[in-house]
Parts: structure tokens; sequence; C-alpha cells
């Protein structure tokens, strides 16, 4: 009798044991189902961040290519709810607008530093003087590295000027690129070419030669150096100036 009663006794933890096993077989697999949707959506955030990106470069570039001066109509018409208009504006026809994108959700769960793109759009009297698209990558909390692309959509500008133009500037060094509508088409591809995978790429960029890579690089000396040859930072120096 003792032991059959021994053996009842038992039989229950014994149930038991094969039950929170199953349990913990299907929390397991839960919890995988869960981390692969998870990937999937941060994938999909991605990708479109990218195509985002792409379209706002792609954008800049179209406004610089009409004939004529593209008017706040066209920005808006272009970037919809996007465009946001900055505080302290006289009228909506005399106004900087902007268009922002950035990596907050991929930087939160510390998959890459957080980067942005910010496109500003300088608008005087409805038409759109010139705009400048800056892309901002964190090194670290305490430093950041931008470059800074401007388009000015004057009739007549040619100018394509660089800085940093030489061939030894530091890792930490920030850069600019102004070029007008009238230079070349390939020049303004060129200078437009960010590389929006910095958005994205796992671990981030964090020097010009990796946000603009068109126009910069990155040198064997861990320096920066211009890609594109130059007088002084004068790409192309426009006709009438001295």
């Amino acid at each position: 009798m003792s032991v059959i009663a021994d053996y009842d006794s038992h039989r229950p933890f014994h149930l038991l044991s094969v039950s929170n096993r199953s349990v913990i077989r299907r929390l397991m697999v839960a919890a995988v189902a869960v981390s692969l949707a998870a990937g999937g959506l941060l994938l999909l955030y991605a990708h479109l961040l990218n195509k985002r990106a792409e379209r706002l470069l792609q954008n800049v570039y179209e406004l610089s290519q009409q004939q004529s001066l593209p008017s706040l109509a066209d920005v808006r018409q272009r970037f919809g709810k996007e465009l946001k208009q900055v505080d302290g504006c006289r009228s909506d026809s005399d106004c900087t607008y902007t268009v922002l994108l950035s990596n907050r959700v991929l930087a939160a769960v510390r998959i890459t530093r957080y980067t942005e793109i910010k496109s500003y759009f300088w608008v005087m009297h409805g038409l759109v003087r010139s705009t400048m698209v800056d892309y901002t990558a964190t090194v670290d909390r305490r430093h950041s590295v931008v470059s800074h692309v401007q388009v000015d959509f004057c009739a007549g500008c040619q100018v394509f000027a660089i800085d940093p133009w030489g061939n030894s500037s530091p890792l930490g060094t920030n850069g600019i690129v102004e070029i007008g509508k009238e230079a070349s088409t390939q020049n303004i591809r060129m200078a437009l070419a960010l590389d929006t995978r910095c958005m994205t790429k796992l671990g981030g960029c964090e020097t010009v030669a990796d946000l603009l890579p068109t126009i910069w690089l990155r040198t064997p000396n861990k320096e920066i150096a211009c890609r594109i040859q130059n007088d002084k930072g004068m790409v192309v120096k426009p006709t009438d100036w001295p």
C-alpha cells in the first residue's frame, strides 16, 4: 500500500512537469514569432525610410531643373503634410519651410546612430530662392557631423563650390557644397548624391565622406580629402565673378 501511495503522490508532479514543458515550448515559439515579426517590421521601416529620403533628394533635384523658379505651390504639391512652416514668418509667401526625416525608431532600438535629413526652402514672394539639405549623423553623445548641400535657384546661378576642398581635413570636419541651378546636370546630381543608407546602416556613418561619398573620401591617413578637382574650393566659378 505504501508503494502505491508513494506512486500516486508523485504522479501529479510528473503531469505538472510535462505541462510546464509544453507551456515553455509554446512561449518560446511565440517569442520567436514576435521577434521575427518585429524584425520584419524594422526591415520594412528601414526600406520605406530610405525610399522617402531618396524621394526628398529627387524632388530637390527636379525643382532645380525647372525652367522657371519653383513656387511654394510646387513645393507643397511635392511634400504635402511633410512640409512644415518655420515659426515667425511674416506671411505664407515670405517664409522658410522645412521637411525632416529621421531614423529615430532605429536609433531608439540601438540598431544605428541617430541620423536625419532636413531640407530648408527659403521662399520670397511665393517663389523658392534656394534650398539647403542638411544631412546630420551622430558620432557620439557630444559630436555629430553635417553635410550641407545648398542649391541656389536664381537665374544665372552657376557656382559650384566645396568646403573642405583640400586633402587633409580632420575626420570630424563638417562639409558644405553650394551649387547653382544652372550648373551642369552631372554636377547637381553629384552634389545631391547623399548616401541615404547612412540612416539605416548598422552602426551608422561618422564622416562627411560617408554621408556624401561623391564629394569627399576618407584617406588611409584617416583624414578627409576632396574628390573633385578645384581651385581653392571653387569647382565652377560664374563668368561674372572677379
